[in-house]
């Protein structure tokens, strides 16, 4: 009776790290994607209600954490510059740069430089920061890839069709800027010259 006391004690606590593990996340693969739609075509349908961005683009140049900047984490950002081709959703420039996490444990895409892409971006979640994400759980692809994403998006807006995109990843807003500016003193000018009239 001594001897099942003890037995029964160290089977309970077997058991219950047993279940313990059981439940625990694995550490190895910290990225699960859980699959949206049965069809790649409700899944392109899907995703284009859920992403802010979406887009068809070359990768002209990545951003690489590098010796000078070592990661600090998983997590550290990738920076991935596209010359869009076509746009369903989302800013309508013909430049766009992307983030992902330099880690595929953390879900980040690989992109190459040169290549084409069905790029499918959310706001940052993932890594630090404003602007659009790429992860390896979106819907995200080689353009050669995808063909049913393709049908199921239908036509998007494309350089040099009935509607332009046009850049305007800084250049627009520095414009705006001045124009707000010289607006702004042009009437505090208009206001000194209107008392200096008054008063003389």
């Amino acid at each position: 009776m001594a001897l099942t006391r003890p037995f029964a004690s160290v089977t309970a606590v077997a058991l219950l790290a047993l279940a313990l593990l059981a439940l625990l996340p694995d550490c190895a693969s910290a990225c699960s994607c859980a699959i949206l739609g049965n069809s790649p075509q409700e899944r392109a349908e899907i995703a284009l209600k859920e992403s802010t961005a979406v887009f068809a683009g070359e990768v002209v140049e990545i951003d690489r954490p590098s010796p000078s900047r070592p990661i600090r984490s998983s997590i550290d950002p990738v920076t991935v510059s596209f010359r869009i081709s076509e746009s369903w959703k989302g800013p309508e420039r013909d430049m766009l740069k992307v983030r992902t996490p330099v880690s595929g444990v953390s879900c980040g895409y690989k992109f190459r430089a040169g290549e084409s892409y069905l790029v499918y971006a959310s706001e940052a979640f993932i890594v630090e920061g404003e602007g659009l994400e790429v992860s390896s759980c979106s819907e995200t692809k080689p353009l050669s890839e995808a063909s049913a994403d393709l049908e199921a998006l239908g036509n998007g807006e494309t350089l040099g069709g009935g509607g332009a995109l046009v850049d305007t990843s800084g250049s627009f807003l520095g414009l705006w800027l001045i124009g707000v500016t010289g607006l702004a003193m042009a009437a505090v000018s208009s206001v000194v010259l209107l008392r200096l009239l008054r008063t003389s």
